[in-house]
């Protein structure tokens, strides 16, 4: 017997698990290898040293007096919620956008008709790739496609957040 078959058989050893023939082969190992021995008295420190553990047993009404505790602690106090405060910001941000449209600072028309293109795109692309996925009868191409359509839209969306603020005033329509 080598010394990994022994040593996990250590265990079952010490429990007197083992068939008669592995546990005299694991006595005999033993006998003749002094590194699965000393594996061995180390185990057998350990299982003493469990065996004199004293459970610790919680008071009968352990569970009773904390819940108790909990009951007594103060509940926290609730956030109050500022709706005046995001309606007016919401209000003043609508002003703003009008004023500058009405200025002609801000060509929300130039920006609402790239995004309605941008979706008319990622539309015909989806229509697409779901119609070559029901010629094929293969609903797996079909989920593809659904899958890249929303992973390029994250994209375009993240690349947009991005690299939008760079871009200034000239994506914005602003004039000059």
């Amino acid at each position: 017997m080598n010394c990994s078959a022994c040593s996990s058989r250590l265990a079952a050893y010490r429990d007197g698990d083992l068939s008669r023939a592995d546990a005299r082969l694991v006595s005999e190992h033993l006998a003749g290898c002094s590194a699965c021995k000393a594996l061995d008295a180390r185990m057998r420190r350990v299982d003493a040293a469990l065996t004199r553990i004293v459970l610790i047993e919680p008071a009968p009404d352990f569970t009773a007096t904390i819940m108790a505790k909990i009951a007594a602690m103060p509940s926290p106090a609730r956030r109050r919620v500022v709706w005046p405060w995001f309606a007016a910001y919401v209000f003043a941000t609508w002003a703003v956008v009008a004023m500058l449209s009405a200025l002609h600072v801000l060509n929300l028309s130039a920006i609402v008709g790239r995004i309605g293109g941008f979706a008319g795109q990622a539309g015909v692309a989806l229509e697409t790739l779901s119609r070559l996925g029901g010629h094929f009868h293969v609903a797996d191409v079909a989920a593809i496609a659904v899958a890249i359509e929303i992973i390029l839209l994250a994209v375009a969306a993240t690349a947009g957040r991005k690299y939008l603020p760079r871009l200034g005033s000239a994506l914005l329509g602003a004039r000059s």
